[in-house]
């Protein structure tokens, strides 16, 4: 068995030239005495709770939407409180819209991994639950919305949003570079 010195170099790969788009094909030049170092970097898994938390709000709006889809009467009107879920009043619309946030969110946060579309939802599920709370102050006789199931999207809405703030883990990144021996 022998052992290699650590301090001799590997012997070095052929010369590669790369096209590079600027230059003619001239005037390029790789030093034939470069050695190739790939490093990858991770990403913090620690961070993808921020990922899971983000598809957790999500799911939970969304499972608040399903079960008061089947607890609300559709005769009345669309935006009147007719049914509730955990002491939270809801309206056909306002069950229409948590399955449609939640579900979009949990879309946004687990299949496409996108933290910007997320963010847009969770600004999206405030803005109804803001809307809501001045409808609610505004239209009282027309428009039947809780207050509580209002501050309900405005609460989830800024999770969602703060949570697709924080970087989540985006896999691998492979850099090459060409050094000298």
């Amino acid at each position: 068995m022998t052992t290699q010195d650590p301090n001799r170099n590997p012997p070095a790969a052929p010369a590669t030239q790369y096209a590079v788009a600027d230059q003619p094909a001239a005037t390029q030049y790789v030093d034939p005495n470069a050695q190739v170092v790939q490093h990858t970097s991770h990403g913090n898994p620690a961070l993808r709770i921020f990922q899971v938390l983000t598809g957790a709000a999500g799911a939970a709006l969304a499972v608040f939407g399903l079960v008061a889809v089947f607890r609300v009467d559709f005769n009345p009107g669309f935006f009147e409180t007719s049914g509730s879920v955990a002491d939270f009043g809801f309206s056909p619309a306002l069950a229409v819209a948590a399955i449609l946030l939640g579900g979009a969110t949990m879309v946004a946060a687990f299949a496409a991994q996108d933290r910007g579309t997320a963010a847009f939802l969770g600004l999206l599920t405030v803005i109804v639950g803001i809307a809501a709370l001045v409808l609610e102050g505004e239209i009282p006789e027309s428009v039947g919305v809780d207050r509580r199931s209002a501050l309900l999207f405005v609460v989830f809405g800024a999770a969602i949003f703060v949570l697709a703030l924080i970087p989540w883990w985006s896999g691998r990144r492979h850099t090459t570079t060409s050094t000298p021996v």
